[in-house]
């Protein structure tokens, strides 16, 4: 998050700020790269939103918490899409690129669909959270779909 770009902390502050205002239940996702940028940006705003949630990755992590000062965490809830896949497009495309980075069309992977997620449980008097939990619901759980 280095050079000429508005500084996502300060204008993530003051979005969460100007809808105080009008909520008590307040949910960011950082759709962040890094690690490091989601977590940094949990513990920033900790305690003036219900939630910080990373996206972005594909790739579901197990760190779902609630923070010191009560909001709910994870750093990224992972892929709602195909499973057997490089992050939902057609393995052997991926593959090709990386072996001979040449550019390749990609294209939406097919079979082993998941949903992830998390159901966060919020007071809503004081918009604190009081718990966080992981969904991934498998093929099984999504037929029809």
């Amino acid at each position: 998050m280095n050079g000429a770009l508005d500084d996502p902390f300060k204008l993530g502050l003051q979005e969460v700020e100007r809808l105080r205002q009008e909520a008590k239940v307040i949910i960011v996702d950082i759709h962040g790269e890094a690690s490091s940028e989601k977590t940094a940006m949990g513990h920033y705003l900790d305690g003036r939103v219900s939630a910080v949630v990373g996206t972005h990755t594909h790739v579901p992590t197990c760190d779902h918490r609630i923070l010191p000062g009560g909001t709910a965490y994870c750093t990224d809830l992972g892929m709602t899409g195909p499973y057997d896949s490089v992050i939902g497009v057609e393995k052997d495309l991926v593959i090709q690129r990386f072996l001979t980075g040449m550019p390749a069309r990609f294209e939406t992977a097919k079979g082993d669909p998941r949903f992830a997620a998390a159901v966060v449980a919020v007071d809503p008097e004081t918009g604190r959270a009081r718990s966080i939990e992981r969904m991934l619901l498998g093929e099984g759980d999504l037929k029809g779909f």
